[in-house]
């Protein structure tokens, strides 16, 4: 069980959550860093969302696949898709307290929108560099110590919609732009690897990924795993 509350350092937050349900990979992205990989299996983990300001010792739970981070509860309710109205949200830091305080007693649409809402800001930021900064800004903004300034206020959810729908297509063009090579290696145990495989490393080949798909592709930190 992990604990995530709703605070200025949210990435860092995320990427110690991902570091530890996610394999690494010796596959290098755009910007110099590694590739995350989701990992086999069934397995499920918890990551519990808390408030940042008021009653902060409250806070949901959510459920996720370790093969591909997708949310299947939240708390005891089952989660499927986000709600068609998701693009219209542009919450602010203490709206997500909000959703943390108020969900428990929400109904109706509000409650499909919040769920979504709050998945959305969790699953994502795991996937997906850019929404996990973009998140951490908005939080920065309102709740930093100091208030961080330049970052917009609000995370505008139409902007980042399309890259969250498009993962499992970047996901497979990113892998599909390594060589065959590394391929193989990557989706082996590293206890099953020789040295040589240990230590081996690529670049991807973003000339192999699809114009429509580049954008989302340079902002994945997990790839989806093939099959």
């Amino acid at each position: 069980m992990f604990l995530l509350r709703i605070a200025e350092d949210w990435a860092s937050q995320i990427s110690r959550i991902r570091d530890a349900h996610t394999d690494d990979t010796h596959l290098i992205r755009f910007d110099n860093t590694y590739y995350r990989l989701c990992r086999p299996g069934p397995e499920t983990f918890k990551v519990t969302v808390a408030p940042g300001t008021g009653r902060v010792e409250e806070g949901i739970t959510l459920t996720l696949q370790v093969r591909d981070l997708y949310v299947t509860h939240i708390g005891t309710q089952l989660f499927g898709r986000y709600a068609s109205t998701l693009d219209r949200l542009a919450p602010q830091a203490l709206t997500l307290d909000q959703v943390v305080h108020e969900l428990p007693t929400a109904q109706g649409d509000r409650l499909f929108e919040w769920q979504s809402l709050l998945v959305f800001c969790v699953a994502e930021s795991l996937r997906n560099d850019l929404i996990a900064m973009a998140v951490g800004q908005m939080i920065s903004a309102t709740m930093g110590n100091p208030v961080l300034r330049g970052p917009a206020a609000q995370l505008p959810v139409r902007d980042y919609l399309p890259i969250a729908r498009t993962w499992g297509q970047a996901s497979d063009a990113v892998f599909q732009a390594f060589s065959p090579q590394a391929q193989r290696i990557v989706l082996r145990p590293r206890s099953q690897l020789s040295l040589v495989e240990r230590r081996f490393y690529e670049r991807v080949d973003e000339t192999k990924i699809p114009s429509h798909l580049v954008r989302s592709a340079r902002t994945i930190k997990v790839l989806k795993r093939p099959g």
